[in-house]
Protein backbone atom coordinates (compact mmCIF):
# COMPACT_ATOMS: atom_id res chain seq x y z
CA UNK A 1 0.00 0.00 0.00
CA UNK A 2 1.42 3.12 -0.93
CA UNK A 3 0.54 6.34 1.47
CA UNK A 4 1.25 9.70 0.58
CA UNK A 5 4.38 11.89 1.19
CA UNK A 6 4.60 13.52 4.55
CA UNK A 7 6.72 16.69 4.57
CA UNK A 8 7.43 19.64 7.24
CA UNK A 9 9.61 23.04 6.57
CA UNK A 10 11.50 23.93 9.14
CA UNK A 11 13.58 27.23 8.93
CA UNK A 12 16.82 26.87 10.61
CA UNK A 13 18.41 29.41 13.31
CA UNK A 14 21.80 29.60 15.17
CA UNK A 15 19.57 30.07 18.32
CA UNK A 16 18.28 26.13 17.41
CA UNK A 17 22.07 25.24 17.12
CA UNK A 18 22.61 26.07 20.62
CA UNK A 19 19.93 24.70 22.43
CA UNK A 20 20.43 21.77 20.81
CA UNK A 21 23.95 21.79 21.92
CA UNK A 22 22.87 22.87 25.29
CA UNK A 23 21.14 18.99 24.95
CA UNK A 24 23.02 16.79 23.77
CA UNK A 25 26.45 18.02 25.08
CA UNK A 26 27.96 18.88 21.39
CA UNK A 27 30.68 21.88 22.17
CA UNK A 28 32.25 21.26 18.97
CA UNK A 29 33.20 24.94 17.75
CA UNK A 30 31.92 24.36 14.17
CA UNK A 31 28.25 24.46 15.54
CA UNK A 32 28.55 28.04 17.43
CA UNK A 33 31.34 29.93 15.75
CA UNK A 34 30.26 31.41 12.17
CA UNK A 35 33.57 32.70 11.58
CA UNK A 36 35.17 29.13 12.29
CA UNK A 37 32.73 27.35 10.00
CA UNK A 38 32.95 29.91 6.79
CA UNK A 39 37.33 29.67 7.09
CA UNK A 40 36.53 26.10 6.72
CA UNK A 41 34.83 26.50 3.60
CA UNK A 42 31.32 26.19 4.84
CA UNK A 43 28.33 29.04 4.52
CA UNK A 44 28.36 29.41 8.36
CA UNK A 45 27.53 27.68 11.01
CA UNK A 46 26.57 23.95 11.06
CA UNK A 47 23.62 22.34 12.75
CA UNK A 48 23.83 19.04 14.45
CA UNK A 49 22.82 16.05 12.09
CA UNK A 50 21.10 14.18 15.31
CA UNK A 51 18.56 17.36 14.83
CA UNK A 52 17.80 16.46 11.44
CA UNK A 53 17.38 12.97 12.25
CA UNK A 54 15.13 13.73 15.22
CA UNK A 55 12.72 15.33 12.59
CA UNK A 56 12.37 12.48 10.47
CA UNK A 57 12.03 10.67 13.42
CA UNK A 58 8.97 12.87 14.38
CA UNK A 59 7.66 12.49 11.07
CA UNK A 60 7.64 8.53 10.72
CA UNK A 61 5.96 9.10 14.20
CA UNK A 62 3.01 10.57 12.72
CA UNK A 63 3.24 8.07 9.70
CA UNK A 64 3.28 4.53 12.00
CA UNK A 65 1.86 5.82 14.96
CA UNK A 66 3.23 4.24 18.48
CA UNK A 67 4.36 1.05 16.08
CA UNK A 68 7.15 3.63 15.22
CA UNK A 69 8.80 3.45 18.87
CA UNK A 70 8.48 -0.22 19.28
CA UNK A 71 9.44 -1.43 15.57
CA UNK A 72 10.84 1.10 13.27
CA UNK A 73 13.88 1.17 11.75
CA UNK A 74 16.09 4.03 10.77
CA UNK A 75 18.72 4.32 7.63
CA UNK A 76 20.03 8.03 7.22
CA UNK A 77 23.41 9.36 5.23
CA UNK A 78 24.09 12.99 6.13
CA UNK A 79 25.59 14.98 2.70
CA UNK A 80 25.57 18.74 3.37
CA UNK A 81 25.86 20.92 6.22
CA UNK A 82 22.44 22.63 7.36
CA UNK A 83 23.09 26.29 8.22
CA UNK A 84 21.14 29.04 9.89
CA UNK A 85 18.59 30.74 7.46
CA UNK A 86 17.99 27.44 6.07
CA UNK A 87 14.69 26.89 5.08
CA UNK A 88 15.13 22.92 5.62
CA UNK A 89 12.38 20.44 3.88
CA UNK A 90 11.83 16.86 5.56
CA UNK A 91 10.10 14.27 3.55
CA UNK A 92 9.18 10.59 3.78
CA UNK A 93 8.12 9.63 0.59
CA UNK A 94 5.41 7.06 0.40
CA UNK A 95 7.62 4.02 0.26
CA UNK A 96 9.62 4.68 3.18
CA UNK A 97 12.15 7.38 1.28
CA UNK A 98 14.05 9.66 3.46
CA UNK A 99 14.94 13.64 2.35
CA UNK A 100 16.02 17.07 3.75
CA UNK A 101 16.31 19.39 1.68
CA UNK A 102 17.38 22.78 2.13
CA UNK A 103 16.74 25.79 -0.65
CA UNK A 104 20.36 25.19 -1.71
CA UNK A 105 21.05 21.42 -2.04
CA UNK A 106 20.19 17.95 0.05
CA UNK A 107 21.47 17.69 2.47
CA UNK A 108 19.75 13.92 4.40
CA UNK A 109 18.66 10.86 2.96
CA UNK A 110 17.68 7.48 3.82
CA UNK A 111 14.55 5.42 4.66
CA UNK A 112 12.28 4.88 7.01
CA UNK A 113 9.85 1.35 7.63
CA UNK A 114 8.63 -0.96 10.20
CA UNK A 115 10.54 -3.98 11.29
Amino acid sequence: MTQTTLRRTIPQTQKMFDDYGVLNGDNDIIHYDDQFAKDRGFRGTLGHGLMYTGYVCDLAAKRYGADWHYRGRLTVKYVRGVCPGDNLEVRIEGDGAVACQSQFDTTLVGSVKLA
